[in-house]
């Protein structure tokens, strides 16, 4: 291995460990919760150990599953029947364990690994950095592949605007433990050897990436549930460029051979993909097993339809469309300088910005057109002859490396020569490639469109291929810059351009920053092209000015990417939970029964099972189904009895009520009808009604009866938390469900982030919120004797603060037509407001020594069980009794006792 081999080599591998540093220096702050300003602030989300909570929920799983693996070395809570089960979830059967364990068996690796080299280290400090750690690593595949196809400018822009692609970077900093940190690795991998084994001539090399891809797709799928895309997709790629190889007739003459199937069986890139897939076969079933091998693409087409155009699953609504992530995303998000910012906040945000955006859709573009112009060129395959002189050496200095040798003979080569069609050696050797690549992009950007259509959660999968095409967009740009760009005046255009891409990212960090940047990247690039006069007459050298614009148009491709990064780490990260409800939680685990069953709304289903360590209704993995209608129905009906009796079915019987009912009556709609008439009921009373009025033998009422009032129902906790105020447009939409009609009306609650101070005899007004120029504004006079406060709710226009009129008639879409007041613990008034009659909604006001907080809420939640229980505290009924609080967090053991169904 000569010097400069050895230098190749550790250019690439210097430029990956800096790259690496750069992107683990953006993670890092992400631990220092610095979107909190005060100190009290982030203590409130520091646990006892000194560490931020985990940012969101799914963490809490891993973490709990993790902890339990090293603990007993099972990935479930016991074995039952040979079967793992996780006892945790659903209450009260729980679920078989079934899900990617690889995120478990690394976590306790580098647990095992910590503790043997480092110190002594809880597996929640390992799981909180493990997210970070593992996730840099994907600097490596991504530069590799992208170098594979470009130069080291573009394989620095493709490396850094995938791994820091937004919605990447945003579940994969410290806290953050999911299985976002292998979305990259693998993939890239899994496609980069596919096509390398492709690409190779020797048979050797051939098989060799065909194992190095498929196991790297076998690793990811023991990581991701979701690897049957890119198996899939990759399928789909070998199929169109076997098409594409025909019609462009790559390889071998198809005119030489008597048929398609002649020609088929002699083209060599057709023996590559058969030789693939034997080899992926036999691999994924050693990984996965036969059966999933063979069920791929139903269960692509199952992982893509998550997001059903149906509202409905099985006649119960569908809950998946209240969760943010399978929402269709927006293009851009607000505001003119959007589309030049890399963030969440939408598709063309998400891939890095605008910039990245039309880079990939150039190459793009350039592939496809560079491959229809090769259609009817053919060139038989190139036998290298030795030249002459070639059994003598080069002199020493004039050798090239073998690294070098490799990466100019095979490297993808964009530029605009090649589209004159050079000699023959070029036309073979580019057609190929061309039309290799032209069809992986093509079909990679098409199918992970599609994917992003299905769900905001799939822009991390259509950022690979437009981050890797704005990096082949780099190199073409050097090529062109290099040999046909010197134009002084497009140049300074090009460089002021690139500044401008510059610092707006910059200036929603410090707009300071944003002017500095433009102004060091103009000036540099004005004195390069005006000042710094280069009279060199090699022909081969490369003018300073030309070197100075490239590195330009690479800051301008990835300083979107770079502060985005730096604001989610140092603006975005809130922790998913904070010490009120994880002290809420903790009580439950010390007090409780173990048998207790936890129930709330979904979304902290997760954080119950770890911190109470207590079994759940369901949680962020179970909560399709039926029972997003069941608790919504609770928490939304005015019949406290019906809540209990909701409570009682689904924690001590599960869905056994419902799923029995649906097999004789096979209609969900009429089985919920029933179910909620009787539940409120007494057995004996529930009985007749099942055999009277909705004809059921009497063995049916009675094996309907022990699913619906079991003698001995479990302990259970309700747990009702501030969250769930601004939620209350889903759960009331579940609960709400008109079966008939297969649809539901949401109902509100409205708070502002202020509370207004009264003093008797005095009056204040609040604004409770903006929307569209209409601010809409609490009014409250206070007498001086008790039981004399007055209260109103009018909207106003936001500029001028003029009462809103239409037709000269007051207009309000909040008004409120009833008045509740509570001060100092005592309900004050409770009646209608003078003139407001007709409004839909009433209006709350909880007074607490003069300081008042108003909750505006549609009159379909006046009377709720969440109302009762959340904001008055449970006052004026037994069945649900308040045994724990925090701030912002209730906690209420059901007394089934206290029921009719009970008594």
């Amino acid at each position: 291995m000569n010097r400069r081999t050895l230098l190749t080599i550790g250019k690439a591998v210097v430029i990956i460990v800096i790259l690496m540093a750069v992107v683990f220096a953006l993670k890092a702050p992400a631990q220092d919760l610095n979107a909190f300003n005060d100190a009290d602030s982030k203590a409130l989300y520091t646990d006892s150990s000194g560490l931020p909570y985990f940012s969101e929920m799914d963490s809490y799983y891993h973490l709990r599953l993790t902890e339990s693996y090293v603990d007993t070395g099972i990935l479930g809570d016991e074995v039952i029947n040979g079967t793992q089960m996780d006892m945790h979830r659903n209450a009260p059967d729980g679920r078989p364990w079934d899900y990617t364990p690889g995120i478990i068996y690394l976590t306790s690796y580098l647990y095992d690994l910590a503790n043997q080299y480092l110190g002594h280290y809880s597996v929640k400090e390992v799981a909180f950095w493990t997210g970070a750690i593992i996730s840099t690593f994907a600097v490596i595949p991504a530069f590799i592949f992208a170098r594979r196809i470009t130069n080291d400018y573009g394989a620095i822009v493709a490396t850094l605007v995938i791994v820091l692609a937004p919605n990447y970077f945003a579940h994969t900093f410290p806290g953050f433990f999911d299985t976002d940190m292998f979305y990259y690795i693998f993939p890239l991998l899994f496609v980069f050897f596919f096509v390398e084994s492709i690409r190779s001539d020797n048979w050797i090399w051939k098989i060799l990436f065909a194992v190095l891809s498929i196991v790297s797709i076998g690793i990811f799928s023991i990581t991701w549930s979701g690897w049957i895309f890119y198996v899939a997709m990759m399928g789909l790629f070998a199929v169109l460029y076997l098409i594409a190889t025909f019609i462009f007739n790559v390889d071998e003459d198809r005119n030489q051979y008597p048929n398609a199937l002649q020609w088929l069986i002699h083209n060599k890139e057709f023996l590559s993909i058969v030789a693939i897939g034997v080899i992926a076969f036999a691999g994924l079933a050693l990984f996965k097993g036969v059966n999933s091998v063979i069920g791929i693409f139903t269960q692509v087409f199952d992982l893509l339809n998550l997001q059903s155009a149906s509202t409905v699953v099985g006649g119960f609504p569908n809950v998946l469309i209240s969760v943010a992530e399978m929402q269709m995303p927006s293009m851009l998000g607000s505001g003119m300088n959007s589309m030049f910012l890399a963030s969440t906040d939408g598709f063309i945000n998400g891939i890095g910005g605008i910039a990245i955006f039309f880079a990939g859709l150039i190459v793009l573009y350039i592939l496809v057109s560079r491959a229809w112009k090769f259609r009817k060129v053919h060139q038989k395959p190139v036998v290298t002859q030795e030249k002459p002189g070639k059994g003598k050496k080069a002199k020493k200095g004039k050798r090239v490396s073998a690294a070098e040798k490799l990466d100019n003979s095979r490297k993808f080569k964009l530029s605009l020569a090649d589209l004159k069609f050079g000699g023959d050696d070029d036309i073979l050797s580019n057609k190929r490639l061309t039309v290799l690549y032209a069809t992986l992009f093509v079909v990679w950007v098409v199918v992970t469109a599609l994917a992003v259509s299905r769900g905001s959660r799939f822009i991390t999968t259509i950022v690979l291929p437009f981050g890797l095409m704005a990096g082949v967009f780099v190199g073409y740009a050097w090529d062109y810059i290099k040999n046909r760009f010197d134009n002084d005046k497009w140049m300074t255009v090009a460089v002021l351009f690139c500044g401008f891409l510059v610092a707006v990212p910059l200036a929603t960090i410090n707009t300071t920053y944003g002017i500095v940047g433009f102004v060091i990247i103009a000036a540099i690039g004005l004195a390069s092209i005006y000042v710094l006069k280069d009279n060199s007459a090699d022909k081969n050298h490369v003018p300073i000015k030309k070197y100075v614009l490239i590195i330009a148009v690479v800051l301008a491709l990835i300083t979107p990417s770079i502060c985005g990064a730096w604001n989610i780490s140092n603006n975005q990260v809130v922790p998913g939970t904070q010490d009120n409800m994880y002290n809420a939680l903790t009580w439950i685990n010390e007090t409780q029964p173990e048998n207790t069953v936890i129930t709330s709304w979904w979304d902290f289903g997760y954080l119950f099972e770890h911190a109470a360590d207590r079994q759940v209704t369901f949680d962020g993995g179970s909560q399709s189904g039926d029972r997003a209608f069941w608790l919504g129905k609770a928490m939304t009906t005015d019949d406290l009895e019906l809540s209990a009796g909701i409570f009682r079915m689904l924690d001590s019987e599960g869905n056994r009520a419902v799923e029995y009912l649906i097999n004789i009556t096979d209609s969900p709609g009429k089985s919920v009808d029933i179910l909620l008439d009787i539940l409120p009921m007494k057995s004996g009373d529930a009985e007749k009604a099942l055999t009277s009025k909705y004809n059921l033998t009497s063995d049916q009422a009675k094996q309907l009866i022990k699913y619906t009032h079991p003698e001995n129902p479990r302990p259970v906790i309700f747990v009702a938390s501030s969250d769930m105020i601004i939620k209350a447009g889903w759960w009331s939409y579940f609960g709400s469900w008109d079966f008939e009609n297969q649809n539901s009306t949401n109902y509100n609650y409205i708070m502002p982030y202020d509370t207004l101070k009264v003093e008797p005899g005095k009056s204040g007004n609040l604004s409770m919120r903006e929307e569209g120029g209409l601010t809409v504004n609490l009014e409250v006079k206070r007498g001086t004797a008790n039981n004399t406060t007055e209260a109103h709710v009018e909207s106003v226009y936001t500029d001028t603060g003029e009462p809103i009129k239409v037709n000269d008639t007051p207009y309000n879409p909040y008004k409120a037509s009833r008045l509740i007041t509570v001060e100092d613990g005592y309900l004050t008034k409770n009646e209608t407001i003078k003139g407001c009659e007709d409004g839909n909604f009433t209006l709350l006001l909880l007074g607490q020594d003069n300081v008042y907080t108003p909750v505006l809420m549609q009159k379909e939640l006046e009377n709720s069980m969440f109302t009762k229980l959340f904001f008055y505290g449970g006052a004026g009924q037994n069945i649900f009794e308040p045994v724990h609080s925090e701030s912002g967090v209730m906690l209420f053991n059901v007394n089934f006792n206290n029921t009719k169904a009970g008594s």
